[in-house]
């Protein structure tokens, strides 16, 4: 019965101030209305887009090296990646002078103040997160819907064009240690080579194992054709039936394959050939030389195909970011809510007056003079 009693009391002297009341909310009515009237519209306009896989700049994917199955969009780690590119400082400033915001804010360039109100305005209608599809979506406000439009396009190929600029500074600084390694094994196999015909010039190896097969092929030619010319003087020498100049004939060719043989045998710098025991001491550090000249220049090929494909892929335009929805002029004003403005305007000035008529009624009777006087 008291709550009744109370409510029936508050609404007497609701009724009672109704005048003063209804005159309060007409004056936020029509303040509020008034004040909406004057703020700017404001349109905003939103891309949506993914990050791309880091991956797809890889060589080996580029050039199917691999049989890793490619996946076009990034990683949760490469989405937190562009998002923090999406609000860096350079992503602003960046908006800042594209889009001379000092000119449209009013503000001025010069000073440090002005410089921190523009990038707190612009931070104010900018938004670059994750939706609820796990996509980038960056939005921004601003009185005129083209311009709008503009600026969110103008901003996600910044952003694009940060994100390709740190995969290829990382790209540039491997190109940089691969050239610097080339120059290195070039200058190696340079020496490896001038070894190498330093080798086969004192030894006369340029063969190799067709040349030791050469030698042993003329040293047993060399010992057949001497056994057989021997057996054959020693038959036909003590013959009178055999003309002279057969046996001078014989004992020539003798002569001649047993110097040969004496020349394979033996080296005779005279001569400029070959002998098997030259060939027997150079034929290792020959080999040894060939292998690993082969090795380097073998080396030396896969590192400039390697270098050759990072070069290219350091040259391709690929995209950090997968775009699915470009930013067009909004139609429709984003804010302000002029009709939400002004309901909740008349609202709280209602609850206000209401406030005010119960204080004023509660104590009317008090001495407020006591008070002063006290």
């Amino acid at each position: 019965m008291n709550n009744r009693d109370n409510l029936i009391g508050i609404f007497q002297t609701m009724y009672r101030w109704r005048k003063a009341i209804r005159n309060i909310c007409l004056i936020a009515l029509i303040g509020s209305i008034a004040f909406s009237l004057t703020l700017d519209n404001y349109y905003q306009a939103s891309t949506i887009f993914y990050p791309a896989s880091p991956e797809l700049a890889n060589p080996e994917l580029i050039f199917g090296y691999t049989s890793q199955v490619t996946d076009y969009f990034g990683s949760d780690r490469d989405l937190d990646r562009i998002t923090e590119i999406a609000n860096s400082a350079e992503v602003v400033d960046f908006m800042v002078g594209r889009f001379n915001l000092y000119e449209v804010y009013g503000l001025d360039s010069s000073s440090l103040k002005g410089r921190a109100k523009v990038r707190e305005y612009f931070r104010n209608i900018y938004v670059a997160q994750k939706n609820k599809n796990d996509a980038i979506e960056l939005s921004v406000e601003d009185t005129d819907p083209r311009r709008a439009a503009e600026m969110a396009n103008a901003a996600r190929e910044k952003i694009n064009e940060i994100a390709q600029r740190l995969i290829k500074n990382s790209q540039s600084r491997i190109i940089a240690t691969f050239e610097e390694n080339i120059k290195n094994k070039a200058a190696e196999l340079e020496v490896l080579g001038d070894s190498l015909r330093r080798l086969q010039a004192q030894y006369n190896i340029y063969g190799g194992a067709e040349q030791g097969e050469q030698l042993s092929a003329q040293l047993a030619t060399a010992e057949s054709e001497i056994v057989r010319n021997r057996a054959r003087l020693e038959v036909l020498d003590g013959n009178p039936l055999i003309p002279r100049d057969t046996i001078e004939y014989i004992k020539a060719n003798l002569r001649a394959f047993e110097r040969e043989r004496k020349n394979l045998m033996t080296p005779d710098a005279k001569n400029g050939g070959i002998s098997v025991k030259e060939f027997n001491e150079g034929l290792p550090k020959v080999t040894v030389m060939t292998d690993l000249h082969f090795q380097a220049r073998k080396q030396l090929s896969f590192d400039l195909e390697r270098y050759n494909q990072i070069r290219a892929a350091f040259n391709t335009d690929i995209p950090a970011v997968q775009v699915i929805e470009t930013a067009t002029p909004p139609p429709l004003k984003s804010r302000p809510k002029r009709s939400i403005l002004v309901i909740a305007s008349v609202a709280a000035a209602f609850l206000f007056a209401v406030l005010g008529v119960l204080l004023a009624e509660a104590y009317r009777d008090f001495n407020w003079k006591e008070i002063k006087n006290g």
